[in-house]
């Protein structure tokens, strides 16, 4: 055997032997009807918090920061909210459900038309009976007439608001109908046959009693100061 031959026979005999191919299997995470999956809260989108509240639009979606001495909520107890990062103490509110969300989801929330810190939601609901309500202006608590359709409003005060339809469950406790903004009487018919009582409309949801708007005019008489006469 020549020294050629010998070489190459050495270099196929330190040839390390082929490795034979394995299948690796991955087993998916299946995830059962609900559980909760890997995403954390502060993955959600805007259409995944609209859907866990429960609406369609952001009309009637309430955020803000959530305060240290509030009550907790039944659906966030007071564990996970001592546990949420300063990032994550913010929530969205609708009439059925209040979720915790971080500062950009709220801001999200926002942009695509959720009502600001300076706007008030006021809710209602729909019956059969066709019953409208009415609430106190939280910024002035004079009463405002939510009647039958949702929009946007000012009180008397310059409080901006709106009224939504997703009230749960209903509250049939709420004072129904048209009531004078100051006194809260509520807007009655005459049995005498003269037709309504003397009401003054504020504006499209207030209205005054004819002794409140009494009442009001000389308070503003005592209040002017006193004129003087001209010679």
């Amino acid at each position: 055997m020549d020294v050629a031959d010998k070489m190459s026979r050495e270099r196929r005999d330190r040839r390390p032997e082929p490795i034979p191919f394995q299948y690796v299997w991955f087993q998916p995470e299946l995830v059962r009807p609900g559980e909760e999956t890997s995403m954390g809260p502060e993955d959600r989108t805007v259409v995944q918090l609209l859907a866990e509240l429960k609406v369609e639009v952001p009309f009637g979606v309430e955020t803000g920061r959530i305060s240290g001495s509030a009550v907790a909520n039944p659906q966030v107890p007071t564990e996970a909210q001592n546990a949420l990062s300063r990032s994550q103490k913010y929530f969205a509110q609708s009439g059925t459900v209040q979720v915790t969300i971080t500062r950009d989801q709220m801001e999200a929330l926002r942009r695509i038309g959720a009502p600001g810190k300076d706007v008030e939601v006021m809710r209602s609901f729909k019956n059969d009976q066709n019953v409208t309500f009415s609430k106190h202006c939280p910024g002035c608590q004079r009463w405002i007439h939510l009647g039958g359709a949702e929009r946007e409003g000012q009180c008397f005060c310059g409080q901006n608001y709106r009224v939504v339809f997703d009230l749960t469950p209903e509250n049939w406790s709420l004072p129904k109908e048209m009531r004078c903004m100051d006194c809260g009487d509520e807007l009655s018919i005459s049995l005498g046959g003269s037709g309504p009582k003397p009401w003054h409309a504020i504006n499209g949801h207030q209205m005054q009693c004819a002794a409140c708007a009494k009442k009001q005019l000389a308070d503003q008489a005592s209040e002017s100061p006193p004129r003087t006469r001209s010679r």
